[in-house]
């Protein structure tokens, strides 16, 4: 995934990056994150373009990802001044 392609994720609605697949795996991972459920509607829509497994795998690397945040965020790591310099911020002094 190209910086542009990972930049607009943050407002994936509006981007035309992305087409309705890709629209679709940032809806659940959102949903999933924001709410720890996932709708009966947007699952039925999952079903319709992926199978069992990939939707077992998909679920499990958004799982996966809100750990590693988590425990990012319990302990406060610190973020490197390369990748600061990336998201052009200052680093934490």
């Amino acid at each position: 995934m190209d910086q542009d392609t990972l930049a607009a994720m943050a407002d994936w609605r509006n981007s035309e990056l992305f087409d309705a697949e890709d629209r679709l795996v940032l809806e659940f991972a959102e949903a999933l994150t924001m709410n720890n459920r996932v709708d009966d509607a947007l699952y039925a829509e999952l079903e319709r373009h992926f199978e069992r497994p990939a939707l077992v795998r998909l679920a499990m690397t958004v799982a996966l990802a809100g750990m590693v945040n988590r425990i990012h965020a319990t302990f406060h790591t610190e973020v490197d001044a390369a990748t600061q310099a990336r998201l052009n911020r200052k680093p934490r002094a």
